[in-house]
């Protein structure tokens, strides 16, 4: 029996006292979906915690209710194509995690993109992730490259929107977050934004790193994207469309799509 297996497994075992836990809350509400918290903690108490306090999350914040769906959002796709987050399914950590790699340089907040509208990118590339074996059993590893990054590319809000979101609200295990070429100002905003939004145990798994070499103690060299040494050629269009495709089938596994 492979590990991811039985993560889902148990969850499955866990299920029925979930929706005890839940009440009229877990009405209408699909297995699958409910199998996201418990595959993020095999605990039915805690997963409904999880699973309140997300639903809570997304009450306050009605940017994030808006179904995430590249063949209903042109501006969502336009965001997702551009390369400033991606998740190829081949890239694992060492230890298992999934891996979302990021681009932050890519990310032109001149184009009068919103802080809501970089956050509805990041989120839908996490919530492919949530769909994977290695993330049930392992969970994610943050890759981010800030090589060329200016201040064109920062708004402070959509890091206080993201970590908000994240932190104490998805159903989602992050084992760790790399940040390579950080420069000094976004050093700064990052450490603010920690300071408040991390719990203790979450600020000892971030890592400021200056070469490549260290990522390769983390990833096997030869998964990376070609840029960082490796031998993925990724396309996002390809993968976009895939995604558009899988939507259309009802293929999708989400926690944002609604209908």
């Amino acid at each position: 029996m492979s590990g991811s297996y039985s993560v889902k497994e148990e969850a499955f075992k866990l299920l029925p006292q979930l929706k005890e836990e839940l009440e009229e809350a877990a009405d209408g509400v699909s297995d699958e979906y409910l199998l996201k918290f418990l595959c993020w903690k095999q605990d039915a108490q805690r997963a409904a915690g999880r699973f309140h306090s997300f639903q809570k999350w997304r009450n306050e914040n009605p940017w994030s209710n808006t179904d995430m769906q590249l063949s209903k959002d042109p501006l969502l796709k336009k965001h997702v194509s551009s390369n400033v987050v991606v998740a190829p399914e081949s890239i694992v950590s060492k230890s298992g995690c999934s891996v979302i790699v990021g681009r932050l340089s890519n990310n032109d907040m001149s184009d009068g993109r919103t802080p809501e509208q970089v956050c509805r990118m990041i989120l839908y590339t996490i919530d492919r992730l949530l769909e994977r074996p290695s993330t049930r059993e392992n969970g994610v590893i943050i890759f981010h490259d800030l090589k060329g990054v200016s201040k064109n590319n920062v708004h402070p809000g959509v890091g206080k929107l993201l970590l908000g979101a994240i932190i104490g609200h998805l159903p989602i295990k992050i084992k760790g977050i790399y940040l390579l070429n950080a420069p000094f100002f976004f050093k700064g905003i990052f450490t603010v934004l920690t300071s408040v939004l991390f719990p203790k145990k979450m600020k000892q798994r971030v890592h400021y790193v200056d070469s490549i070499e260290d990522i390769y103690e983390v990833v096997d060299k030869e998964l990376l994207l070609k840029e960082h040494g490796g031998e993925l050629e990724f396309d996002a269009d390809t993968w976009v469309e895939e995604q558009i495709n899988r939507e259309k089938n009802g293929d999708l596994e989400s926690i944002f799509i609604t209908s």
